[in-house]
């Protein structure tokens, strides 16, 4: 019985997140080649599209639900003949 207790209590340590570890920032990839070009535009290498993506910010990021959320937009507007968009990006 005491060993059972004694694996669940650290089963149950293993897995517990600390506060500090949860507001950790750091993301840490390790790719599976070179990078060749930065320019995602110029390449098709899918290497080249991950890495903008962990860099360059984008107006616009999908949700959980695959629902497009401004990301680096703070605010949008679409014109009455919906030809125009118009975006204010967030500052800071």
């Amino acid at each position: 019985m005491k060993l059972c207790l004694l694996a669940a209590a650290a089963w149950a340590a293993a897995f517990a997140i600390s506060p500090a570890f949860a507001q950790t920032k750091t993301i840490r990839a390790v790719m599976h080649s070179d990078l060749k070009v930065l320019d995602p535009i110029w390449t098709t290498a899918n290497i080249v599209r991950n890495h903008g993506y962990m860099v360059w910010d984008t107006l616009f990021a999908m949700d959980e639900k695959m629902q497009p959320q401004p990301q680096m937009v703070d605010r949008w507007e679409l014109s009455a003949d919906r030809l125009v968009y118009s975006f204010t990006c967030a500052t800071g």
